[in-house]
């Protein structure tokens, strides 16, 4: 018998906040335009406190949600002080 691999929802959602801060910070690094840093920042923000939210029942899922919630941050912070 062949065993089944579940992947849990929190390390889903671990995974996706990071990648979406990730993206954003490199698009932010990239682009000159300071308006189109803070807006993906923003929308990368929100997905990191959701994805925060939902991988809070486990600590190392809930360790990449943050690291990718901090990625946005620096998102934010990068179009602010282009603009």
């Amino acid at each position: 018998m062949a065993q089944q691999h579940h992947i849990a929802t929190t390390k889903i959602a671990g995974f996706i906040g990071m990648a979406a801060g990730v993206i954003a910070a490199l698009i932010s690094f990239l682009t000159k335009a300071p308006g189109i840093a803070v807006t993906l920042g923003g929308i990368a923000t929100v997905i990191g406190v959701i994805s925060l939210w939902m991988s809070r029942k486990n600590t190392d899922d809930m360790q990449l949600a943050t690291a990718g919630l901090f990625m946005a941050v620096v998102s934010l912070v990068i179009g602010l002080s282009v603009g």
